[in-house]
């Protein structure tokens, strides 16, 4: 004769958030820190092949744990292009909580300093005023005035909150220069904002210990793994104009050979050729404007300006034809005196990368 008996395990509605998939509630980040787990056995079995009375264990319960992970990345593709002197400009990361608890979170910049930039090249400026702002209206562009937290406060399991590092770029920097920066997040405890400790030594299974669960990010010195902070990396990158110019000249005409192999004697017309040139490479100059002053030579009595004499080729004005201007102010892009006392000035040029543009006009030598 044999006895047969068999388990069964019936667990509490309770467990049914630990069952993935199963349970409307359950998170990517798995079941909610505090969540209480119970469940209890029951065994059957038969003597003589008659079904005996069911047995009943007692209630395992336990308390499910904190675990601390979270992920800060940038959301940039490319190193974010910026120009000299410009202020206010982002870089944009998302911090999310992997974790299984609502956490606070602290937020600090460290800059690169000389190091590889995050999409290359190497870091060799820093920006000032950099700040650190979160996402206030969920758009995830940076609004001056909305966006003015600067740490995340109860950021539940599984979500996400846009951070932006925003600075000013100091002028003098040329096309390719690099300021390169870690955003590094650290959870922090939601009801106090204090830092959190792990939990060393043994489990206890009735209260809610916390284990760090974090990688190692981009910021190698300040953020290692399982220490409750991650790290991303992201670059400011110099885009700008860079502007040549060069003067020359070349006598058009004296009194004597006229214009066959005129010499720059007293009475001559000498031309002046102002060129500008944007390097490729760069980024369009706009509002360039050329000025020549001419009061020390027109004061000694040196040079006399020749009126109606000023020529302007620049891609921007007149198809990129040369363009012949009057002297006045106000009429064209030129003028001579109307701007600055005996300067000769023309405005409105605009070039992109690679182009150039020239002024040209007249003197006569005294």
């Amino acid at each position: 004769m044999r006895n047969f008996c068999c388990f069964r395990w019936v667990p509490s509605a309770l467990l049914g958030v630990v069952i993935s998939g199963l349970a409307a509630n359950a998170q990517a980040a798995g079941t909610a820190s505090g969540t209480t787990v119970s469940n209890a056995a029951t065994v059957d079995y038969q003597v003589g092949g008659v079904a005996q009375p069911t047995v009943n264990s007692n209630t395992a319960t336990f308390v499910v744990d904190t675990k601390i992970d979270l992920t800060v990345a940038t959301t940039d593709t490319a190193s974010v292009k910026v120009a000299p002197g410009a202020a206010a400009q982002v870089l944009t990361f998302t911090v999310t909580n992997t974790g299984n608890a609502t956490q606070d979170f602290n937020l600090s910049a460290t800059v690169v300093s000389g190091g590889t930039g995050a999409f290359g090249g190497t870091d060799n400026f820093d920006a000032t005023n950099v700040n650190i702002y979160v996402d206030g209206n969920g758009n995830g562009t940076y609004d001056a005035g909305t966006d003015t937290a600067t740490s995340i406060n109860d950021l539940a399991a599984d979500g996400s909150a846009t951070v932006f590092i925003v600075a000013d770029i100091p002028l003098g920097q040329a096309t390719g220069d690099i300021a390169s920066y870690h955003l590094v997040a650290e959870a922090r405890d939601a009801a106090t904002g204090n830092a959190l400790t792990e939990t060393t030594g043994a489990d206890t299974a009735n209260s809610v210990d916390i284990v760090f669960a974090d990688g190692q990010g981009s910021d190698t010195t300040n953020d290692a793994a399982r220490d409750a902070k991650h790290s991303s990396q992201d670059d400011y990158e110099i885009l700008t104009a860079a502007l040549t110019v060069t003067k020359s000249s070349t006598v058009i005409s004296d009194p004597f050979n006229g214009t066959t192999n005129p010499k720059r004697i007293p009475g001559a017309v000498v031309e002046y050729t102002i060129q500008i040139d944007n390097a490729a490479g760069g980024t369009t100059a706009t509002n360039v404007t050329v000025s020549d002053d001419l009061s020390t030579e027109i004061g000694n009595g040196t040079i006399a300006y020749d009126a109606g004499t000023i020529v302007v080729t620049a891609p921007n004005i007149n198809g990129g034809a040369a363009k012949a201007l009057t002297d006045a102010g106000g009429d064209d892009e030129g003028d001579f005196g109307a701007t600055t006392t005996n300067a000769v000035t023309v405005s409105g040029i605009a070039l992109n990368a690679g182009e150039s543009a020239t002024v040209r006009f007249r003197v006569t030598i005294q």
